[in-house]
């Protein structure tokens, strides 16, 4: 995934933000003992969002230890112990970024595609040690990939299609190994997280796609050579309509007293996601017919 699913830090209370700090830096080890060290560099805040949403679906109680980071080795921080959660999405992390690598091999040009062509026997040894854990991940990475390929070349105009295939990877996986409602939520979830990454990624990629000639679902839409004013405004209440159907799922969850967990959630979904949008999508960084569009 892309980083973009995160907190808004300066709406979290100091609690609240050291337990989010502790989920990720217990995820960082976790990764570390999972599918080696070096995996530890593919980390992004998607992932210690995602050990969060199924902790609160499968009712986890989590605890921490005080321990130190080689990045901060004079104080010790609370960090998450290991758990079902983080060994689940170490695993996700490194089947995505294997089968994405893959997936760039074959798309890409240039000095992306010979990035993507040196970097694939490492993603290969963090797949296959992951692989050894939990082989049923890289299958279900690997099906859902072939699918979200191929709703891609056969869109036709369409940003739903290769939208919704990466919404049902990314539910599929989330959901993993779990059964009844519990399944349901976290499906939900992902799909709805899922489309809305794919969406803003779009977005946010739209004008360097459109200038090196790769494929863009948006400008497929639309056809514009940068979005319109109008363009963004739809967008932005679409990504929208994601999020509200990420927070109807959550709102069936019981916490259980978790409070910390539910603020941390609840942040990410209706403050810090919002704010990446906007980032995106209302930025300054818009091509001159933008400008003059919105200063007309």
């Amino acid at each position: 995934m892309f980083g973009y699913i995160r907190i808004l830090q300066p709406e979290l209370k100091i609690k609240e933000y050291g337990y989010y700090r502790g989920i990720y830096c217990g995820l960082c080890r976790h990764m570390g003992k999972c599918t080696g060290q070096c995996s530890r560099m593919t980390l992004r805040y998607d992932a210690a969002a995602m050990v969060c949403l199924r902790m609160a679906a499968r009712g986890t109680h989590p605890t921490f230890t005080e321990k130190r980071c080689f990045l901060h080795p004079l104080t010790k921080a609370p960090v998450l112990s290991p758990c079902e959660e983080t060994e689940t999405i170490a695993c996700i992390m490194a089947a995505l970024a294997y089968h994405k690598c893959r997936d760039d091999i074959a798309d890409e040009r240039g000095f992306k595609r010979l990035g993507a062509c040196l970097a694939l026997p490492y993603f290969a040894y963090l797949c296959h040690r992951a692989k050894k854990r939990k082989p049923a991940i890289d299958a279900i990475a690997a099906r859902g990939m072939q699918a979200f390929a191929k709703a891609e070349k056969e869109a036709n105009g369409s940003a739903d299609i290769p939208a919704n295939a990466f919404g049902e990877l990314m539910g599929e996986l989330l959901a993993y190994d779990t059964e009844g409602s519990t399944h349901a939520v976290l499906h939900e979830l992902g799909r709805a997280l899922g489309r809305w990454v794919y969406l803003i990624d779009a977005a946010e990629d739209y004008a360097a796609d459109v200038k090196r000639g790769r494929f863009n679902a948006l400008y497929a839409l639309y056809g514009e050579r940068c979005l319109t004013k109008a363009q963004r405004d739809t967008l932005d209440t679409a990504l929208t309509l994601e999020l509200a159907d990420a927070v109807a799922a959550v709102d069936l969850i019981d916490f259980d007293g978790r409070d910390e967990l539910r603020a941390v959630i609840y942040n990410i979904l209706c403050l810090g996601m919002p704010e990446q949008a906007d980032k995106v999508l209302h930025s300054e960084k818009d091509c001159k017919k933008c400008k003059g569009e919105r200063g007309a």
